[in-house]
């Protein structure tokens, strides 16, 4: 479960670099109910205020499910993060997303791999959010989040404590 924080500073653990530019928000302010009912522990939203979507750590990039809007980082040590992009994604005829990495490939922190076009998803002038999880993993003991602004590849998103072995 995740644990909200005024901030993230003077905290011990791992920072996970934002893969997303915009506000870092619980998922009971994500428009789309199946993500607000808050049924996912380890994942918050970011309502988003670019389009460059990159890499939060250096691993192995995948992408799935209805035109490749689930994004998906999988470090060497088994931690994975999923970046569930708008539905808005799929219904844009690939016309709202740029596809800047190729899937199934190694990328190092902050590699862009998606540019968004924002103003073409948002047509219905409603913003567009992403959902950041983090998937299980047995080393996770605690994730802490803040609300806060935070740019993609240079701001921390999540700080992870890993239990003590």
């Amino acid at each position: 479960m995740l644990t909200w924080l005024p901030q993230l500073t003077g905290l011990d653990g791992i920072a996970v670099k934002s893969p997303a530019t915009g506000i870092v928000l619980p998922l009971s302010a994500h428009p789309d109910l199946l993500y607000n009912a808050n049924v996912l522990a380890l994942a918050l939203c970011i309502k988003l205020q670019h389009g460059t979507l990159t890499a939060p750590f250096a691993g192995h990039y995948s992408a799935c499910l209805q035109s490749n809007r689930r994004l998906r980082f999988r470090h060497s040590s088994g931690l994975t993060a999923q970046l569930d992009l708008p539905h808005s994604v799929t219904n844009s005829n690939g016309k709202g997303m740029i596809t800047l990495t190729h899937t199934d490939s190694m990328v190092r922190a902050g590699q862009p791999v998606v540019k968004l076009d924002l103003q073409y998803l948002q047509n219905d002038n409603s913003s567009c959010y992403a959902v950041l999880m983090l998937l299980p993993h047995p080393a996770i003991q605690n994730v802490f989040c803040a609300e806060h602004y935070v740019e993609a590849a240079s701001d921390t998103a999540i700080i992870i404590q890993l239990n003590n072995k």
